[in-house]
């Protein structure tokens, strides 16, 4: 129980870095993939395995002109999970901020050690790869967010070799909740 306050905790803290500001209207226009996101079970795709029970994204754009991206999910065993990280759209990495990395900050004042790289490939599409505490690129990274036409759904590719040494195509669909 204390780890679901815990993680409802940092959810709520990161949401509200992300408010919505007279400066971020005007530097989200620029980020179609802003606003609030959550998966489509029925829509999505996931092999092996069945997803998530849940899953919400949350893009918002600091005064600092970064991305913020902040992920809740509920496994498929029922466990709360949570991510965020602040980045540019340039390659480089960035730390991210997972319960785990919560958890030891609060406990010994560590930092993450996981990254995430975004990088823009075009308008409405960009690619994450995500590194470990050693630098090693995840099995499952980099992976590739589009945004449709429309704005209305945001389709996250996964491509890779699971740890268990499976093949891995996950196609995962959200649907725009707000902007």
């Amino acid at each position: 129980m204390h780890r679901m306050k815990l993680v409802a905790t940092a959810a709520v803290v990161a949401l509200t870095v992300l408010s919505a500001s007279p400066a971020q209207a005007q530097l989200t226009e620029d980020y179609p993939f802003v606003g609030i996101w959550n998966l489509n079970l029925e829509a999505s795709s996931f092999d092996p395995g069945s997803g998530p029970q849940s899953a919400t994204r949350r893009f918002g754009v600091d005064e600092d002109g970064f991305l913020v991206s902040v992920r809740t999910t509920i496994s498929p065993d029922g466990n709360p999970t949570f991510a965020m990280a602040r980045v540019k759209l340039d390659g480089r990495d960035y730390p991210v901020w997972t319960d785990g990395a919560v958890y030891a900050f609060m406990a010994d004042g560590s930092l993450p050690e996981g990254t995430a790289a975004f990088e823009s490939i075009d308008d409405r599409t960009f690619r994450l790869t995500q590194k470990n505490a050693e630098g090693e690129v995840n099995p499952l990274s980099p992976n590739t967010w589009q945004v449709s036409s429309d704005g209305s759904t945001l389709t996250v590719t996964t491509m890779g070799t699971n740890g268990a040494g499976n093949q891995v195509h996950n196609v995962e669909v959200f649907d725009r909740v707000e902007n």
